[in-house]
């Protein structure tokens, strides 16, 4: 594209904003709190990838945590004048499209349907076992976002404060799998973690993934959790073409185990940004740009898993919408 289109992407930044959205190649950790204009910014570099030559629309995925938050990335990547649209979803909606077009490859049976609530399967469970239904949802979601199985639930769980006794939970949770499955159906912890196995089990989905998005933009970086993370790993492969964005002060998924380690591993393996400032949290900062290195996604798998022992959100019926 011609020298004028990129002026007019960068026309309006202000110079932190400029200096995120001018690091067009990964990895990237873009440091943004409340009222730094990270939207705007994370569009305005997207829109650079693509009118610098560097990536094409269609090879750059931009990953968020809700609905509305993704409706704005395309509104906005939309006013911009990309030639082609730019994919931009939630985890689950990305996860889910790739899982729909995979799946006749994958040996799997008819496709699922996606479970509107896991209530519906956990009300004679958790009849049997004298607890709450959405006590026992809240949990199974916890063990799935923690990847954990049925079989792995106890030994992690530890002295967790869960609604039964961890071999009884592990028990009703194998009970609550293999009802979903007689009924022909995932959950929505199930988009995430069949499609990260599709992608690691599968050579020839993983090569279509990796050869379709090239780039990606993962917004609110200090809400990812495990199983999310693990999904990113996958269709990253050993690239590093990734820009994450996030402030370690804000995290809110934390009972799903959303953690800000990841976040901070990113932080700490990158080279400082131009600023020379390695520490400050300025209004908007982008740390390693033009600067690339190796390891920086496998530096931040080590994260430490999120002790949580918060109340756990009554769940089941939906996640809580994210502050803005």
């Amino acid at each position: 594209m011609e020298a004028t289109d990129a002026g007019r992407v960068l026309a309006g930044l202000n110079p932190s904003q400029r200096e995120a959205a001018t690091a067009v190649r990964g990895p990237v950790c873009i440091l943004a709190g409340a009222g730094t204009g990270k939207t705007r910014t994370i569009t305005h570099r997207i829109a650079q990838q693509v009118v610098s030559g560097v990536a094409e629309p269609g090879q750059i995925l931009a990953v968020t945590f809700t609905d509305k938050a993704a409706a704005e990335l395309r509104a906005r990547l939309q006013a911009l004048g990309l030639p082609a649209p730019v994919r931009a979803a939630t985890f689950h909606a990305a996860a889910w499209a790739q899982l729909r077009w995979f799946w006749p490859r994958l040996d799997a049976g008819p496709l699922p349907e996606v479970a509107p609530s896991k209530l519906r399967l956990l009300a004679p469970l958790a009849r049997r076992a004298g607890v709450s239904p959405q006590d026992l949802a809240a949990e199974i979601e916890w063990a799935k976002a923690r990847r954990l199985t049925p079989e792995t639930y106890a030994d992690a769980a530890g002295d967790r404060a869960a609604p039964l006794p961890s071999g009884r939970m592990a028990a009703v949770y194998a009970d609550y799998e293999q009802a979903k499955t007689a009924a022909g159906q995932i959950d929505y912890e199930d988009m995430l973690l069949r499609m990260t196995a599709a992608v690691t089990d599968h050579p020839d989905v993983a090569a279509e993934v990796r050869d379709r998005y090239r780039f990606f933009t993962v917004d609110e970086f200090q809400d990812v959790n495990p199983a999310q993370f693990a999904l990113l790993r996958a269709w990253l492969g050993d690239r590093d073409e990734v820009c994450v964005v996030g402030d370690d002060d804000q995290t809110i998924y934390s009972f799903t185990g959303a953690t800000a380690a990841y976040l901070q591993r990113v932080r700490a393996a990158l080279p400082r940004g131009a600023t020379g400032d390695a520490d400050a949290q300025l209004p908007l900062h982008a740390r390693g740009a033009r600067a690339r290195q190796r390891g920086v996604v496998d530096q931040a798998s080590r994260a430490p898993q999120a002790s949580d022992r918060h109340a756990r959100q009554r769940a089941g019926t939906g996640v809580p919408r994210v502050r803005r």
